[in-house]
């Protein structure tokens, strides 16, 4: 699956997804949020590792970043704006 450094948790927390980019990450937000009951969609990114009591690194953390709330008024628009200026920085 690669390294993943955003995971996206929706549907009350029983489906996650993870993303290496934010644009898949959005365009994933807007197909989901147009069938999903549930408009909450949470962001996590990768935090600093879990460390052992002995100081060796062991596993991803991974940190609240960002709520997407669909049911806010014009959040879909400024989503879909957000993925357009991403197409196109891609394409320049």
């Amino acid at each position: 699956m690669g390294n993943a450094e955003l995971q996206l948790r929706f549907d009350e927390g029983r489906q996650q997804r993870y993303f290496s980019d934010r644009r898949d990450l959005l365009e994933c937000v807007l197909r989901v949020g147009a069938q999903s009951p549930h408009p909450r969609f949470e962001v996590w990114g990768e935090g600093k590792p879990v460390l052992l009591a002995d100081g060796r690194e062991a596993g991803k953390r991974f940190e609240l970043f960002e709520v997407l709330d669909l049911s806010e008024d014009g959040l879909r628009e400024r989503l879909a704006e957000e993925l357009r200026a991403l197409d196109g920085s891609v394409e320049s």
